[in-house]
């Protein structure tokens, strides 16, 4: 890119010697190695960018769950029977089969997704309580109690790991 200048037109300036510009350099890599590396790097950051929105896009139940799980109420005595249909629906998308089991086995199933390394989350009495008072509307939850619910529950979905196909939603029904 050459720009052309003007000669002074000042009388003292007139007889000076014009400075010549030297030619713009090329930002360009000059070598075919440089190419293959920007090449490489491009295909390797579309390739990370590729993985990380697949990974997104299976993940995406647990964001919605938690996005129900946030909103909901302790203080509204119906927000135990949310809690239970979210982590219900968020088991049938990871194993259709999950559908037809009720009760304390719900606790045991949600357990066995949590990582080998951890601890039980739904093993104590509040779980069990839990379970009976959707049960039997004679049992209530205090507010305590309905907080630890939704702890409970927005700390399984964080950390569950689902060991199935590649895709949960195409487990075959029985």
């Amino acid at each position: 890119m050459s720009v052309e200048h003007t000669p002074p037109s000042s009388y003292i300036l007139r007889d000076i010697q014009e400075v010549a510009i030297p030619e713009s350099i090329s930002w360009l890599p000059q070598t075919i190695g440089w190419k293959v590396l920007g090449v490489a790097l491009i295909i390797a950051f579309a390739y990370a960018a590729y993985r990380y929105v697949c990974y997104r896009w299976q993940n995406r139940y647990r964001q919605e769950a938690l996005d129900v799980l946030r909103q909901l109420d302790p203080s509204d005595k119906g927000s135990a029977k949310r809690v239970f249909e979210v982590l219900k629906s968020v088991l049938r998308y990871l194993n259709a089969r999950s559908a037809s089991i009720h009760g304390e086995s719900v606790l045991v199933m949600l357990d066995d997704y949590l990582p080998h390394n951890s601890s039980t989350i739904f093993q104590d009495n509040a779980s069990k309580i839990w379970i009976d008072s959707l049960v039997n509307p004679s049992v209530n939850l205090t507010f305590e109690q309905r907080v630890e619910v939704i702890e409970k529950a927005m700390t399984w979905v964080t950390a569950h790991q689902y060991q199935g196909s590649e895709n949960p939603q195409e487990t075959p029904r029985a």
